[in-house]
């Protein structure tokens, strides 16, 4: 993880009232940590399509159980895979359909898009992360543990 750097934001007093409201309703300790989260979902949204940036997400399909879900096959989108498959039924007459995808943002999109497209299929992709977030986290985690190792 890099250093931390501290500096200042001159804002308007009406959206200053704004992020602290959303500090509070998601419960975050403070601004920086409603900043930081601001800042690392604008860099998922910026990167989530890119063809150079893995992704990982969580596309979530909701069909009627008779008409079922179309296959779409992950073979013309070689990075894509799919690594969690949950599926239950919502009640009677639909099933939720649950999948953890990770590959290129641009093929982990195209691929979903076919799903989602797809006659009586709802559903909705959300991408959790690229692949930068995640080296951010592993910087993060080693980070702690250099702390919790240091005999001072």
């Amino acid at each position: 993880m890099g250093e931390t750097i501290r500096f200042g934001v001159s804002m308007d007093s009406n959206l200053v009232e704004l992020l602290d409201k959303m500090t509070r309703e998601k419960g975050h300790p403070n601004r920086s940590e409603t900043l930081r989260g601001l800042v690392r979902q604008e860099l998922v949204n910026t990167h989530a399509g890119d063809e150079e940036h893995q992704v990982i997400g969580t596309l979530t399909l909701l069909y009627h159980y008779e008409s079922g879900l179309p296959r779409v096959s992950v073979e013309s989108f070689p990075s894509v895979k799919i690594t969690a498959n949950l599926q239950l039924h919502a009640d009677k007459e639909v099933c939720v359909k649950v999948l953890i995808v990770q590959g290129k943002g641009k093929e982990v999109h195209a691929w979903a898009e076919k799903l989602l497209s797809s006659r009586k299929v709802i559903g909705d992709l959300t991408i959790a992360a690229t692949d930068e977030l995640q080296k951010v986290l592993t910087k993060q985690q080693e980070h702690r543990i250099d702390r919790e190792n240091d005999p001072l």
